[in-house]
């Protein structure tokens, strides 16, 4: 959802060539044609590259990959990991890298989601031991963001992005249950948004998340739940290990783990609101209430997702294994 389009900004980027490589050979082909980029096979013929990103879902696939290609790299290649990692391993594995390859390995997490992805107007957290190195991957970053923000020595930026994930999902949480409240006192949840977004209050997930895909019920946005769930367990982690005495983004941490068990493995992140409507057997729709897992059945528009409501897991099929 991510990587496609960004590796379609860098593809227009004046005076580079833009190699592409997936696991699905298709895929690359179809990004060749619809970007200009050149696709290739073979995961070695990426080597002749100066930079190369990787947009994979966790630290442990970018060691994989990162162990695959770096025999194959040329000394002071730079490789940017685009994951939200793990900054412990992000940090090992760069010096590894740089010990046994002469590869310079920074990691460069983004915000902004599959809109941002497609407009290039991400925001980029950059982690590098290099000023050098950093420098040089710049131009190719800015390709596909509006602001890159050098947040310090490799694994800065895992750091930076997990705990910014962790309040992202925190403020959903909070918010919904405001929400929740105000709908039992009476107010049309519509209505407090409206208030609340003139207000002190607000953010991104009471001006947009929670009207768009909470109290519509689309549950759409494009990230799902359970790399949501992991990069609140790395949030947790870091401050596990450097503000033991933190209660609040574990608190929020702990609760979307348990939401993400409750759901299905494609759920959107959207839907860990759903934990809190099931524990108090309201759904936060706009227009009103509905009850969840009572004896009425929700109005049919009223939390579902492809006739999916919140008062129930959804079973996966055998297409979607």
């Amino acid at each position: 959802a991510m990587g496609y389009p960004m590796a379609g900004h860098m593809a227009r980027l004046g005076g580079h060539s833009c190699l592409v490589w997936n696991r699905s050979t298709e895929k690359a082909e179809r990004h060749a044609a619809e970007f200009g980029s050149s696709a290739v096979s073979d995961l070695v013929a990426l080597a002749k590259a100066e930079v190369l990103l990787m947009c994979l879902p966790t630290s442990d696939e970018d060691a994989t990959m990162a162990e695959q290609l770096a025999p194959h790299l040329r000394k002071e290649t730079c490789l940017v990991s685009c994951t939200s990692g793990e900054p412990s391993a992000t940090k090992r594995l760069a010096a590894s890298l740089r010990e046994r390859f002469g590869v310079h390995f920074m990691d460069c997490p983004v915000s902004g989601g599959p809109k941002g992805a497609a407009a290039g107007s991400l925001t980029c957290m950059l982690g590098a031991d290099s000023d050098a190195a950093a420098e040089r991957v710049m131009p190719v970053i800015q390709a596909f963001s509006k602001k890159v923000v050098r947040c310090g020595p490799v694994g800065a930026g895992h750091a930076v992005k997990a705990v910014n994930n962790a309040l992202n999902v925190t403020h959903l949480l909070l918010g919904h249950e405001g929400l929740l409240a105000l709908q039992r006192f009476g107010v049309d949840p519509s209505v407090a948004v409206d208030a609340i977004n003139g207000s002190s209050g607000r953010s991104l997930q009471t001006e947009q998340r929670l009207p768009q895909e909470v109290l519509s019920g689309r549950f759409a946005y494009g990230f799902k739940l359970p790399l949501m769930a992991k990069d609140c367990r790395i949030a947790a982690k870091v401050l596990e290990e450097n503000l033991p005495a933190a209660s609040l983004l574990p608190a929020a941490a702990k609760l979307v783990q348990e939401a993400t068990r409750e759901e299905p493995e494609d759920a959107d992140y959207t839907r860990v609101v759903c934990h809190l409507e099931r524990r108090t057997g309201t759904e936060l729709r706009a227009g009103g209430s509905a009850a969840v897992g009572g004896a009425a059945e929700p109005p049919a528009a009223a939390g579902a997702v492809a006739g999916v409501p919140c008062g129930r897991k959804r079973q996966r099929s055998e297409s979607e294994a």
